[in-house]
């Protein structure tokens, strides 16, 4: 979680004699901007820790370490938390409320303004113009595009709300033209009316365009604001219909669609439409690596793609794809890949099936190597871990990623160092933000994820394993550098190191809080689970589950990867567990047992006695 340092993080205390105690407010920051919420949380430190303490004359429980964390009503502008000890010693923090939306009648000026359309937006014919203005309740709005339609009717929805909104079917005649969207409210010879113009130009496509990514990783979406379906290098052809909020539509075949964020593509020069939804597959290749197995698949351009493994191995599908596969030659050394099926699933959608024994498929990598335009499949073999004591785990390599920078993030760009630095003493006038969580007596994240990696490393060390790290100390990885840094490292599992915190607003005290276990891929499921029910076993704390996650170092998909939120730093409590070397070493033991159970390492025996 990101916490902003707007102003001065070391809190000024007035009037305090000699004996006086102290508050530390260390979230939020002075002068932070939270969201329009009834409530949120806060949490610091006093001295001394028996004290009687109050926010806003509101008496707060103290944790014996002098830490604290309260949830409170707040409301909206600047906004002050009051901290107040027995001995008289007083403290505020300033916040920056935003105000709630006014969605309530109006006896102003009239008002009435676009919430659609806000940029250059293009709408091909298959679709409905939806037109969205927000103003002054309780009024009878239309709305016109330049040569297309004029004073098209405004429905308020709900009546009485101010939102107003319409839906125009785009007709054949109207293709090709483009303008801009004006709306008004109708008013008589005497009434008073007001108008709005949209701020970007409406296009209305005859034929979709052709499009290429223009950087590696880029993220295809169910939604504009939806989930996402597709990671895909430079130079992938795809067919827009469309953009709108500066996300692409994306036509991937008569019934799926994507988008696309639209500077993430660039227009195809010369290119006609239709392109070719016929982009044939050629011959398949197999050879034998040192990892598994890799395939050739022969294509003339650059294609979409998706790939999703099942018990019985990959599948690949291809989109814009017209299956012309007469040849798959296999290499005989190869013991990975046991067949190699194929179909056409539908108009422009080949599906290609690379067949494993049940659990040998340990991950995968697809790309178009250097310019090539045919596609790369490298599919990974399970690793062989020794499973003897005492090394049960030789043969095997592991990844820890002590998750998040040592480094802060200022606009004047510097990176100052967060190593045994405190909250309270961040540059106040820099503007920088915290990559991570801090705890109410400071703990940074950072520090701890570090620590319960180090302690793991030697664990996993005397198991026999192999062990890398993302980060050995104070270096400065990039998040998305992680994944490709655990290739390169040669690891067989990844796990991230986290500890948790929450949103503005959120109730801390609304569910037991504690630690869970993340996973994306489906063959990351049985680390995430196996690593789960050792926390749930060793770890006296709430469960939280084992949960799909959605992050960028979940998503690895060249090995199992797991990502873990072992604790909650804002909880005083939690906070002091974590800083504790016992605690370190029993979540350190937590996440090696998990490990064992994955790779199902029989129990260790002394004299004919289950040790483990």
């Amino acid at each position: 979680m990101n916490f902003i340092v707007n102003s001065a993080a070391v809190l000024l205390l007035s009037g305090l004699p000699l004996s006086a105690g102290q508050i530390n407010f260390v979230y939020p920051p002075e002068g932070t901007s939270i969201p329009s919420v009834p409530k949120t949380y806060i949490f610091g430190n006093i001295s001394p820790s028996t004290a009687a303490f109050t926010i806003n004359g509101e008496k707060i429980a103290v944790y014996s370490n002098g830490g604290f964390i309260a949830y409170l009503p707040i409301a909206p502008g600047d906004f002050s938390f009051s901290g107040a000890l027995e001995d008289g010693t007083t403290a505020q923090r300033v916040l920056k409320v935003r105000q709630p939306a006014d969605t309530g009648p109006s006896t102003g000026t009239l008002r009435l303004e676009f919430t659609s359309y806000a940029s250059d937006s293009e709408i091909s014919g298959e679709e409905y113009l939806k037109i969205t203005a927000a103003g002054t309740p309780s009024r009878e709005a239309v709305c016109s595009l330049e040569g297309v339609f004029k004073d098209f009717p405004m429905a308020e929805v709900p009546q009485g709300s101010g939102r107003y909104y319409a839906s125009y079917k785009v007709k054949d005649a109207d293709l090709g033209k483009e303008g801009a969207l004006a709306a008004r409210f109708k008013a008589g010879l005497f009434a008073r009316g007001a108008s709005a113009r949209s701020k970007g130009r409406l296009k209305l496509l005859k034929q979709p365009v052709l499009v290429e990514t223009s950087t590696d990783s880029v993220v295809l979406r169910d939604a504009a604001d939806g989930g996402y379906i597709m990671f895909l290098p430079k130079g992938v052809k795809l067919v827009s219909a469309g953009c709108s909020g500066g996300q692409r539509r994306i036509t991937l075949s008569n019934d799926e669609l994507g988008w696309v964020d639209e500077s993430k593509v660039q227009a195809v020069s010369g290119a006609q439409f239709p392109f070719a939804y016929g982009s044939e597959t050629g011959v398949i290749r197999l050879k034998k690596t040192d990892f598994g197995s890799s395939a050739a698949v022969t294509l003339s351009e650059r294609l979409p793609y998706t790939a999703e493994v099942f018990p019985w191995g990959l599948r690949l599908t291809l989109y814009y794809a017209n299956l012309h596969t007469n040849w798959v030659i296999y290499d005989s050394s190869d013991t990975l890949v046991k067949n190699v099926s194929f179909r056409q699933a539908a108009s422009g959608k080949a599906e290609i099936d690379f067949e494993t024994e049940p659990g040998e498929l340990w991950g995968y990598n697809i790309s178009y190597p250097n310019s090539s335009k045919s596609m790369q499949v490298d599919l990974r073999s399970r690793p062989r871990a020794a499973l003897d004591w005492p090394k049960p785990l030789a043969g095997v390599t592991v990844v820890l990623d002590p998750g998040h920078s040592p480094y802060l993030k200022c606009e004047n760009n510097s990176k100052p160092p967060l190593r045994d630095a405190r909250y309270s003493s961040l540059p106040a006038s820099a503007r920088c933000s915290l990559d991570g969580a801090v705890g109410p007596k400071e703990t940074f994240e950072v520090n701890v994820n570090l620590a319960i990696a180090l302690k793991l490393k030697e664990k996993l060390l005397e198991l026999g394993a192999l062990v890398q790290l993302t980060r050995n100390g104070d270096e400065s990885v990039d998040l998305a550098d992680r994944p490709k840094l655990a290739k390169d490292l040669g690891g067989d599992l990844f796990i991230s190191i986290h500890n948790n915190a929450i949103g503005d607003g959120e109730d801390p005290f609304a569910q037991p809080r504690g630690f869970s276990v993340y996973h994306y891929q489906r063959h990351s499921r049985a680390l995430a689970a196996a690593i789960h029910r050792s926390y749930v076993k060793n770890i006296q704390l709430p469960d939280e589950g084992l949960r799909f996650g959605d992050y960028l170092v979940a998503r690895m998909t060249w090995m199992p990867s797991a990502l873990i939120e072992n604790a909650y730093m804002i909880i005083p409590r939690q906070e002091e567990m974590l800083n504790t070397p016992a605690f370190q070493e029993e979540l350190a033991g937590a996440i090696a047992e998990g490990v064992l159970g994955f790779f199902n390492v029989p129990a260790r025996t002394v004299s004919g006695k289950k040790v483990q």
